[in-house]
C-alpha cells in the first residue's frame, strides 16, 4: 500500500513546484519596471510638449499681422493719383501752328467748322488769333483764350469744363461731370478732388498734408514728424525717429515699436515685447500734376471767309486790283502750311434772281480759284456757287446782305 502512495505525492510535489517556478519567470525584474516607467515618463513629457508647441504656436499666430514677422509693423502704403482723365477730343482736328499761319493774313476771317455732308456747322463762331498762336475764339457755350503756348482759359458751359493754366502750369482745372477739381501751385502744392472716386488730396510743401479715399476708408494725415493712417479697422503711426505703433480695432491686436529695437505686442491681457528693427521713415504725399494744357478746338475743318465787297465790285466778278493783296499773302501762307486740297465757295445776297446769282457766285469762286493758282497755289482746289441758297444772315437789311455775299475757303485739317 505505501509504495503506492509515494508516487502521487512526489507528483503533486513536481506539479506545485512548476507552478510556482512558472509565476515567478513572469514577473518583470525592478529593472524592467524602471525601463517601462521612464519609457512612460518620456512618451508623456514628449506629447505634453508638443501641446506646448501647438498653444505657443497658436498664440503666436495671434499675435502677428497676417505676412508679416512677429512684431512687424507693415509700411504705410504710398498714395498714388492716377492721371486727371483729360484727353483731348480726337476730332478736334485744328492746330494751332496752322490756324496762327492763316489768321496772319489781314482781311480775312478764320473759323473752326464742323463739315458733314457739304454742310458747314459754325453756331456762332469768331476766331481771332495773333502771333505765336496767341488768340481767342468763341463758339455756342465755348470760349478760349489762349497765348498759344499751353497757358491760357477753356470753357465749355455745356460740359462743365474749365481750364485756367499758367505759363509754369499752375492753376485750376474744373470737369463739373466728372466731379474733379484741381488747383496746383507751380511747386506741385494744393489741392485735388475727385467725387466719383471719393479721393481727396492736399498736400503742402515738404509733401505734408491730408488724403482721403472713401471708397476704401482710407485716411492719411502727414506732417513733418509723422504719418499716420487708417484704413477700416486698422491705424498705423509712425514717428520720424522710427517708433510708431499699429492697432487693429477689429483684432484688438496692438504693436508698439520703441524706434529703438524693440516692439511690444498685446493682445487682450497677453503682452510680449520682441527684437524689432526701428521703422522706416514716413511715407510723404505726392506733388500735384500740372493743369492741362488747352485742348484743341473741337472742328475738322478751317473756314476763311473773304468779304465779297472787297474782292469784286457790285455784280462783278474780276479780282479788284486792291483786293490782290489780300489773295497774294493768302496764297503765300497755303503754299507754307501745306495745305494739299482745299474748296471755294461762292455766296451771294437775294437781290437778284436765283439764276443770275447762281452764275455770279460759280464766276467769283472760280476767279478766286484761278487767281491763287497764278500765284503758284498748286493745291487741288474745287469750286462751287451756292448763290443766295445758304445766307448766314438776313436779308432784310444792308448789314445782313453784306455778310451773305462773301466766297469762302473751307481747308480740312484732318
Amino acid at each position: 500500500m505505501k509504495k503506492k502512495i509515494y508516487p502521487i505525492i512526489a507528483l503533486s510535489f513536481a506539479i506545485m513546484m512548476s507552478a510556482c517556478s512558472g509565476k515567478k519567470a513572469s514577473e518583470p525584474s525592478s529593472v524592467e519596471k524602471e525601463e517601462t516607467e521612464k519609457a512612460t515618463r518620456e512618451e508623456t513629457e514628449k506629447e505634453t510638449e508638443e501641446e506646448t508647441e501647438k498653444e505657443e504656436a497658436s498664440d503666436a499666430k495671434d499675435l502677428i499681422v497676417p505676412g508679416y514677422a512677429l512684431g512687424e509693423i507693415p509700411a504705410i502704403p504710398a498714395v498714388e493719383i492716377n492721371g486727371l482723365g483729360i484727353f483731348e477730343n480726337p476730332a478736334a482736328k485744328i492746330t494751332m501752328d496752322k490756324t496762327e499761319a492763316l489768321s496772319s493774313v489781314p482781311g480775312i476771317t478764320v473759323t473752326p467748322v464742323k463739315l458733314e455732308n457739304d454742310q458747314i456747322y459754325r453756331g456762332n463762331s469768331v476766331m481771332q488769333l495773333g502771333e505765336g498762336g496767341a488768340g481767342q475764339m468763341s463758339s455756342d457755350g465755348l470760349t478760349v483764350q489762349t497765348d498759344g503756348n499751353g497757358a491760357g482759359q477753356y470753357v465749355d458751359a455745356e460740359r462743365g469744363l474749365t481750364i485756367q493754366r499758367n505759363t509754369d502750369g499752375s492753376g485750376q482745372y474744373v470737369d463739373e461731370q466728372k466731379g474733379i477739381t484741381l488747383q496746383v501751385n507751380s511747386d506741385g502744392t494744393g489741392q485735388y478732388s475727385d467725387d466719383g472716386q471719393g479721393i481727396t488730396l492736399q498736400v503742402s510743401e515738404g509733401g505734408n498734408g491730408i488724403f482721403t479715399d472713401t471708397k476704401k476708408e482710407i485716411t492719411m494725415m502727414v506732417s513733418d514728424d509723422s504719418t499716420s493712417y487708417t484704413q477700416g479697422s486698422i491705424d498705423i503711426d509712425v514717428k520720424s525717429d522710427g517708433s510708431g505703433s499699429y492697432y487693429n480695432s477689429e483684432t484688438g491686436l496692438s504693436i508698439k515699436n520703441n524706434g529703438q529695437g524693440k516692439a511690444v505686442i498685446s493682445l487682450g491681457n497677453d503682452e510680449k515685447t520682441v527684437d524689432a528693427k526701428p521703422l522706416e521713415k514716413p511715407t510723404k504725399l505726392p506733388k500735384l500734376s500740372m493743369v492741362p494744357a488747352v485742348p484743341r478746338l473741337e472742328a475738322n475743318s478751317l473756314l476763311i471767309t473773304l468779304d465779297s465787297g472787297v474782292l469784286f465790285d457790285v455784280d462783278k466778278y474780276d479780282i479788284r486790283p486792291d483786293a490782290e493783296k489780300i489773295l497774294n499773302d493768302l496764297a503765300t501762307v497755303l503754299k507754307e502750311a501745306g495745305i494739299t486740297a482745299f474748296q471755294i465757295d461762292g455766296h451771294t445776297d437775294s437781290m437778284d434772281t436765283d439764276e443770275h446769282n447762281q452764275v455770279l457766285s460759280e464766276n467769283r469762286a472760280n476767279s478766286v480759284k484761278s487767281y491763287l493758282a497764278s500765284q503758284g497755289v498748286t493745291a487741288e482746289i474745287t469750286t462751287h456757287g451756292y448763290g443766295e441758297s445758304r445766307p448766314v444772315a438776313t436779308n432784310d437789311t444792308a448789314e445782313g446782305r453784306q455778310q451773305n455775299r462773301r466766297v469762302e475757303i473751307i481747308v480740312p485739317t484732318a
